[in-house]
């Protein structure tokens, strides 16, 4: 990056000698990046297999307007997703919840995606 070399820029990475906060790990954070791109891909499996057939758009609709949970919950794990997919839905949608772990830290991350379909 480049920088210009005014008297008063400082790093944001130099450390001063009374900081009153700990020094910075990025180590979780990096795992839980890391974890959160995997979960997207999930998440667009998910959405791949909806998308794939207007039938299995109607199955989904229909099952969750019957309040049927346990159809729902076995049409979306029919796309194959590797994750738990917490599915919750109202007359006016649906919202998909996929959890993912890092070493050592379980359910660090959460993808939430809500769709509309009424």
């Amino acid at each position: 990056m480049y920088q210009r070399n005014y008297p008063f820029y400082h790093s944001p990475y130099c450390r001063q000698q009374d900081y009153p906060f700990p020094p910075v790990d990025f180590t979780l954070f990096e795992q839980s990046l890391l974890a959160y791109q995997t979960l997207m891909q999930h998440g667009n499996i998910v959405i791949n297999y909806l998308t794939s057939s207007t039938d299995i758009m109607y199955q989904l609709m229909y099952a969750a307007q019957a309040s049927d949970f346990d159809e729902v919950d076995r049409i979306i794990r029919a796309s194959g997703v590797p994750t738990i997919v917490d599915t919750s839905f109202t007359p006016t949608g649906v919202t998909f919840t996929l959890f993912a772990d890092a070493p050592g830290v379980p359910r660090c991350c959460t993808l939430t995606m809500q769709l509309r379909w009424g």
